[in-house]
């Protein structure tokens, strides 16, 4: 994990990772707006895109980017009902002008 202040952005690696668990896990975005995504189905990574898209189980959608996302909680069935931190960043921050 970085320090606070430091420029950290979600990478597709990263997010790549966590689909390839198989473990259900959940995109938290710089706004507080969580998207879960309990299947692979549920997320998609285009090839050179810099988002993903999360589906949700009423045909709905959301594209979010990479740059927005600032941690990927997970909830291992193997730990019960705690929730483990997979990856966490923290968000992007512009400087002064």
């Amino acid at each position: 994990m970085q320090g606070p202040g430091k420029d950290v952005a979600m990478t597709r690696q990263q997010v790549e990772s966590a689909v390839a668990s198989g473990v259900p896990f959940t995109l938290r975005m710089a706004d507080g707006k969580e998207y879960t995504v309990p299947h692979p189905d549920y997320i998609s990574l285009p090839p050179k895109g810099s988002y993903v898209i999360a589906y949700e189980d009423d045909g709905h959608y959301a594209i979010l980017p990479l740059l927005t996302m600032t941690g990927l909680p997970s909830k291992d069935p193997a730990r019960g009902a705690k929730e483990s931190e997979f990856l966490h960043t923290e968000p992007c921050k512009q400087s002064p002008r």
